[in-house]
């Protein structure tokens, strides 16, 4: 005679008509679940003898309950600030998971090479039964190889040699777009983009963009007036000296983070210069340190909440095989004016 099987939460599932999310959450007393959705799925546990042991659902399951952030970390040597670190991400991503018997792991790499090897490592030897990807490539390597194994993932960033994936990103386009109108409405004609690697998907997007947005402003797309590089303070006071020796300088940048844009305010103190009067500077943020510049910036700030959250809750939807077209989003960060950004020979008088 042979045993039954061994409950699982799939059969909770079965008996209630919920999803495996829904019916983990409660299973675990999450508040995100009605107390009588909760009431439901327990009665169904007790009914058929579950325990919600994650030892016994690794083994029964044959899952491991992890899913892995494989995110590029800096070199030790790296001393810079370069913007928002995978902690806060982390974070956030970490929230969405409460209530599962999904576990959050970090695994911090050098660059895309190792990024691919560990994440063949992670897949081989089921490790993991999601990937959390950061740092896209147009053509990227990493999403390549797990599309053709079927394994689940989501990219912070987008793709252009991949198809059809789940992701979560800013819409660089769509802040390009409305910077270089707005300045341009304001009398700038020299708009700067101080940006990321160029081998960076977001990279491409800005820099196509930013050409589009200049050329429907009726202004020059002038390739000298982009700057490429990780974006640190340093990189962002570089970028700044180089550009202000121009015979034509830009009398406007924007730059791709926080950190860049510090560096750029310093950039301008070292040239001479004064925002507001000889030129001005609109920042990305995420976690809105650029309100506390001298001066405050013009910023597209949005919470590194938000796509994290929605990182954890695509990866869910993933593994509950969740239509692809469900799970791709691009978030329009909020314009913080902080000035108009007219240049004055006063400019204090905003």
């Amino acid at each position: 005679m042979t045993s039954p099987e061994r409950p699982t939460l799939k059969t909770i599932c079965a008996m209630t008509g919920l999803s495996v999310a829904t019916v983990s959450n409660a299973l675990r007393g999450s508040e995100k679940v009605r107390p009588e959705t909760r009431a439901l799925v327990e009665e169904a546990a007790a009914k058929i003898g579950y325990s919600a042991n994650l030892t016994g659902l690794q083994l029964r399951t044959g899952k491991s309950y992890q899913i892995a952030a494989v995110m590029a970390a800096p070199p030790p040597e790296t001393d810079e600030w370069e913007g928002v670190e995978y902690t806060q991400l982390l974070s956030g991503v970490s929230k969405a998971l409460e209530g599962t018997p999904y576990r959050l792991a970090l695994y911090a790499v050098a660059d895309q090479a190792e990024g691919l090897a560990l994440i063949k490592r992670l897949v081989d030897r089921r490790e993991a039964d999601g990937i959390i990807l950061s740092g896209t490539r147009p053509e990227d390597a990493r999403v390549g190889w797990l599309q053709a194994r079927g394994f689940p993932f989501v990219t912070y960033g987008t793709t252009e040699a991949h198809g059809d994936h789940p992701f979560v990103d800013a819409d660089n386009a769509g802040i390009m777009g409305t910077a270089v109108a707005r300045l341009a409405d304001r009398g700038h004609r020299r708009i700067a983009l101080v940006n990321p690697p160029d081998h960076m998907s977001w990279a491409v997007t800005r820099r196509r963009a930013w050409a589009a947005a200049m050329q429907a402003a009726g202004l020059a797309a002038d390739p000298a007036l982009v700057r490429a590089g990780v974006l640190t303070p340093g990189f962002g006071a570089e970028a700044v000296a180089s550009l202000s020796r121009m015979a034509d300088p830009p009398t406007a940048y924007l730059c791709a983070n926080e950190a860049a844009a510090l560096g750029a305010l310093s950039g301008f103190a070292r040239a001479g210069m004064v925002h507001g009067r000889d030129a001005v500077i609109n920042a990305t943020d995420d976690l809105n340190v650029s309100a506390y510049f001298v001066p405050p910036l013009t910023t597209f700030f949005l919470p590194i909440s938000r796509p994290a959250r929605l990182l954890g809750a695509f990866m869910l939807g993933r593994l509950e095989d969740q239509p692809v077209s469900q799970l791709q989003r691009l978030l329009m960060p909020d314009l913080i004016e902080r000035s108009d950004d007219i240049l004055r020979p006063d400019p204090g008088a905003f």
